[in-house]
C-alpha cells in the first residue's frame, strides 16, 4: 500500500474578501483536505488579511489537522508573482507531493481534491508513470463549462496517453490553467518556478505546458469547480489593458521558453495570431487596444526578469536562500548513511547475497540502515534469500537496521528508488544494484567527499562475469567538474550503480523521473544545471555484471526509441545546442544499430580512459 501523498493547497489573493471566503471554505469541506493551505495575499487593500488571519486562528481551534498559512506581500506582483511565491513554498520548503493551485475565485466542490489525487495515483498502477498534473473540470456559475479554462485534448497524445488517461475517466492534455490544477511535486521541483515577470495572463499556460513538454497530464471531469468571473467570457472578450500582457507573455512564450516544442510553437503562434486579429476586429477603441499590442510586442523584444529580481525585497526563493545560507554544506566524519538496492524477479539469489553482502558486511564503513525494495514477486529461493539476509544484518555487530519494502508488481526502477528513497533515514545514500560487488573500501573512498560536500559521488567501475576475480574490462569515470560537464554533453558522467548521494539534493532536483533506460541520467543533468557538486573517483569500487545480454539490451529499435526522447528531452531543456544534439542523434543513434560486438567494443573503448583520472588527489572536483 502506497502512503497518502503530502497534498499542499496554494491559493492567491488580491482584494476579494468574499470570493476567498467561498475558496478556503470549498477547501476544507472537500472529503479529502490539504495538510497545509497557503494563502498569499498580493497587497490587498481591502479586509483579506484580517480576515483570512481571524479565519485560519478559527480553523485552528477546532483541532483541525489541516494548517492554514498566511503568507503577506507588500507588493501586488500579479499571479504569477503570487503563485511563484506559493509554489515555492509548497515544493522547496514544505516538499509536497502534490500541489493544488487556485485563484480567490475558485470555488472546489466536495470531490474536486479527492477525484484529482485518485486519478494522478490511479493512473499507471505500477506507479512508474505519473502525470505532471491533474486539471479540473472548471464551470461557470450556471454549470456551462467556462470557456476561460476549457481545454482541448493533447495534439499527438498517441495511443498510450489517450488509453491511460481514459482509464482513470480523463483526457490527455497539454496545458492547464491555475483554476484548480493539481501538479506533481517532483514535476515542480524539476522544471522550476513559474516566471514571476508574466505578472497577469499565460504564466500557468506556459508553466504547465513546460510541466507537461515530456511528461503525461490530463484533465478529469469528476474533478469539478466552480469560477466565479462577472461574465463566462474567453480571454478575447474585451481584454481592456490586459491585452497587453497576453501579447507580450504569449511572444515570450514563443521567443523565450522551452515549454513548448518548435512545431507547438507554430501552431500556437498561428492560433494566437487569429485570435488577436478576432478581438481587434471586434473592438470599440481598436486604437487603443492596437497601441497595447505595439507596446506588448515592443515589450516583448527584451527577456522576462529573473524571480529573485521580480520578488526582490518580497520574497526570498528557497534555492537563494540555500545558496546564501551560511550553515556549510561539510557534515562531520563518520556520518551515519543508508543503502538502497532494489531486487526483483530477474536477479539471481547468488549474486542478490554477494551483492548485500559486500556492501554491508564487508565494507570497512558499512551502512546504518539497508533498504531494500522487492520490485514485485521473485522466486522462491530469491525470497528465502532476501529472509536470511534480513536476519542476518539486523544480528551483525553492530547491527544493520533494515527496511524491506515488497511491492505487489513489478513497477521498474524509476518507482522502486523513489519509493525507497522515502524510506531511507540518513541524507546521505549509496546505491547499489543486486547483482554487483561493491569492493571493500568502496565507502569509505566515497564518503568522505560527501562530507566535504559534494552532493554525488560516482567511481569506475570493473566488468565482471560470474567469476568476480576476472576483470573483463574496466570502466572509468571522468574526474574534474570540466571533464563531468563535457562528458555529460554525450553521455552519461556518473556510474548509476557506484552513486553515493545527498537525498536533499536529489529531492531539490525533483528526484527520479520516468524517462525508459536514462532516469539517472536525466537526474545527473538536472543536477548539474541546479549547480550540484558532482564528483567520480577514477578509480574502479565497483564489479559490474555483464553477463546475461547486458550490451545485447544496448541496441535495437525500442532502445533507439528511448535515445532520441532522452535527447529530445536534453535538446528541448537548453542543456545540448542544436550541433551537440545532431552529434548525439548520429553517433548514439546509430550505435543502437551496430552489431553486438562492434557496439562491446565501442563503448568499452570509449569508457576506458580519460586523459585526467589516473592517479592522486583527482578524485575531487
Amino acid at each position: 500500500m502506497r502512503p497518502e501523498p503530502r497534498v499542499t493547497a496554494v491559493v492567491v489573493s488580491y482584494n476579494r474578501r468574499t470570493l476567498l471566503e467561498s475558496t478556503l471554505r470549498g477547501i476544507l469541506a472537500g472529503s479529502m483536505v490539504p495538510q497545509t493551505v497557503v494563502v498569499v495575499d498580493n497587497a490587498s487593500t481591502d479586509d483579506s488579511v484580517p480576515f483570512i488571519k481571524a479565519f485560519a486562528a478559527e480553523h485552528a481551534a477546532t483541532g483541525s489537522e489541516t494548517t492554514i498559512e498566511l503568507v503577506e506581500l507588500n507588493r501586488n506582483v500579479g499571479g504569477a508573482g503570487g503563485f511563484t511565491v506559493g509554489i515555492d513554498r509548497a515544493a522547496n520548503q514544505l516538499q509536497a507531493d502534490l500541489i493544488w493551485v487556485m485563484d480567490d475565485d475558485t470555488e472546489p466542490l466536495r470531490e474536486t481534491l479527492s477525484a484529482a489525487v485518485h486519478a494522478w495515483r490511479s493512473y499507471d498502477p505500477k506507479g512508474a508513470r505519473r502525470p505532471a498534473f491533474v486539471a479540473s473540470t472548471v464551470l461557470w456559475t450556471d454549470g456551462s463549462e467556462h470557456p476561460m479554462n476549457s481545454m482541448i485534448e493533447r495534439i499527438g497524445a498517441g495511443p498510450g496517453r489517450k488509453q491511460r488517461a481514459a482509464a482513470v475517466g480523463g483526457r490527455s492534455i497539454r496545458s492547464g490553467s491555475f483554476v484548480s490544477l493539481l501538479m506533481d511535486g517532483d514535476a515542480v521541483r524539476a522544471s522550476g518556478l513559474p516566471i514571476a515577470d508574466y505578472f497577469i495572463w499565460n504564466d500557468d499556460f506556459e508553466f504547465s505546458t513546460r510541466l507537461a513538454r515530456w511528461s503525461d497530464a490530463i484533465q478529469v471531469p469528476a474533478s469539478t469547480v466552480m469560477h466565479h468571473t462577472k461574465q463566462p467570457g474567453n480571454t478575447d472578450a474585451d481584454p481592456g489593458p490586459r491585452f497587453y500582457n497576453d501579447v507580450r507573455n504569449k511572444l515570450w512564450v514563443f521567443t523565450r521558453s522551452a515549454s513548448l516544442a518548435p512545431w507547438e510553437k507554430v501552431l500556437y503562434g498561428g492560433a494566437t495570431a487569429r485570435l488577436w486579429l478576432r478581438t481587434l476586429k471586434s473592438s470599440q477603441d481598436r486604437r487603443t487596444l492596437a497601441g497595447r499590442f505595439l507596446t506588448g510586442v515592443r515589450d516583448a523584444l527584451r527577456p522576462p526578469r529573473s524571480n529573485a529580481e521580480v520578488l526582490d525585497q518580497l520574497w526570498t526563493l528557497t534555492r537563494d536562500q540555500q545558496s546564501a545560507d551560511p550553515v556549510p554544506a561539510v557534515l562531520p566524519e563518520g556520518t551515519a548513511f543508508s543503502l538502497l538496492m532494489p531486487v526483483y524477479h530477474g536477479d539471481t539469489p547468488e549474486r542478490f547475497y554477494r551483492a548485500l553482502i559486500s556492501s554491508t558486511l564487508e565494507q570497512a564503513r558499512p551502512p546504518a540502515q539497508v533498504v531494500i525494495v522487492r520490485d514485485g514477486p521473485v522466486a522462491p529461493e530469491l525470497q528465502q534469500e532476501l529472509e536470511t539476509l534480513t536476519r542476518r544484518l539486523e544480528q551483525a555487530n553492530p547491527p544493520i537496521a533494515v527496511v524491506r519494502l515488497d511491492l505487489e508488481t513489478n513497477a521498474g526502477l524509476t518507482h522502486a528508488l523513489r519509493l525507497g528513497l522515502r524510506q531511507c533515514r540518513h541524507n546521505i545514500v549509496a546505491r547499489a544494484d543486486a547483482d554487483d560487488v561493491s569492493y571493500p573500501h568502496r565507502f569509505a573512498r566515497q564518503l568522505p567527499l560527501i562530507e566535504a560536500g559534494a552532493d554525488v559521488v560516482g567511481a569506475g567501475m570493473n566488468e565482471i562475469g560470474d567469476d568476480e576475480s576476472r576483470v573483463l574490462a574496466r570502466r572509468e569515470a571522468p574526474v574534474g567538474a570540466h571533464e563531468i560537464r563535457r562528458i555529460a554533453k554525450l553521455r552519461n558522467p556518473v556510474s548509476h550503480p557506484t552513486v553515493v548521494m545527498r537525498r536533499d539534493a536529489v529531492n531539490g532536483a525533483g528526484g527520479y523521473e520516468y524517462v525508459p533506460l536514462a532516469e539517472d541520467y536525466w537526474l545527473w543533468v538536472r543536477l548539474l544545471k541546479a549547480g550540484a557538486d558532482i564528483r567520480n573517483i577514477a578509480e574502479p569500487l565497483v564489479g559490474y555484471r555483464v553477463s546475461g545480454g547486458a550490451y545485447q539490451r544496448r541496441g535495437g529499435l525500442a532502445v533507439f526509441q528511448a535515445e532520441m526522447q532522452l535527447q529530445a528531452r536534453l535538446r528541448g531543456s537548453g542543456y545540448l545546442n542544436f550541433l551537440e544534439w545532431a552529434r548525439n542523434v548520429v553517433v548514439r543513434g546509430g550505435y543502437r544499430f551496430v552489431p553486438r560486438a562492434a557496439r562491446t567494443r565501442a563503448y568499452r573503448n570509449m569508457v576506458s580512459g580519460y586523459p585526467n583520472s589516473v592517479g592522486g588527489d583527482s578524485t575531487t572536483a
